[in-house]
Order: C-alpha cells, then sequence, then structure tokens
C-alpha cells in the first residue's frame, strides 16, 4: 500500500495535531527536547494505529477466503529468513526512532553569518 494512503487512515476524528495544540495550551511543548519527543510519540502512535488497522483488515480477508489459518502465520515466525528479517527491521527502526536525539537539528551551520558586522 502506498505511503501516502497509510498515512491517511482514519484514526477516530483525532488528529496529531488536534492532540499537538492541547499539549501546547498546557505548556508540554515550550522545551525543544519535550517537543521533538512529542513529535516522535505521535509519529509511532499515527503509524501504529495505520498498521493495526491495516493487518485486521488483512487477517480478515484472508481467513474470510480460507487462503491461510492461525496456525499457518505462527508457522512463519519461527522460519530463519522471517527472524532474519525482523532483527534487520528492529535495527533500523531503533537508529530511525533514535535519531532526533541522537543527530539533533539537521540545519546548516549560520555560526560564521552571525559573526559578521
Amino acid at each position: 500500500m502506498a505511503e501516502s494512503h497509510r498515512r491517511s487512515e482514519h484514526q477516530g476524528g483525532v488528529t496529531p495535531d488536534d492532540i499537538v495544540t492541547a499539549l501546547g495550551r498546557l505548556g508540554a511543548l515550550d522545551d525543544a527536547d519535550a517537543t521533538r519527543l512529542m513529535g516522535t510519540i505521535m509519529a509511532l502512535a499515527g503509524e501504529v494505529f495505520v498498521l493495526r488497522a491495516q493487518l485486521e483488515r488483512l487477517t480478515r480477508a484472508l481467513a474470510a477466503n480460507d487462503v491461510i489459518d492461525a496456525q499457518a502465520l505462527a508457522a512463519v515466525e519461527v522460519r530463519e529468513d522471517m527472524q532474519n528479517w525482523l532483527l534487520a527491521e528492529e535495527s533500523a527502526f531503533a537508529r530511525a526512532l533514535t535519531a532526533p536525539f541522537l543527530q539533533g537539528d539537521r540545519v546548516p551551520d549560520s555560526t560564521r553569518w552571525m559573526r559578521e558586522e
């Protein structure tokens, strides 16, 4: 499924912008690190919701058409190729998740222009 379709999944009428706005009114986003952390949490929460909905749709469709059952899904979990994929995906996910904190903001260094008179 295309990225644009995954991100447009209906999320119960509450948008990430609504939550961020409410947190801003409470003063929870006055700190840059808190704001970055909230952005990470909101992005992850949105992705989790979309993926859960997609998984549920796929599972129901496969079961309804007698394509695959719970036992077949469980058997795939222990296969070596699946375990290798999980290890690689977990590592990439951890790097992406921690990047805002470990790499900081990616902006050009403009300090030399600040020193010019």
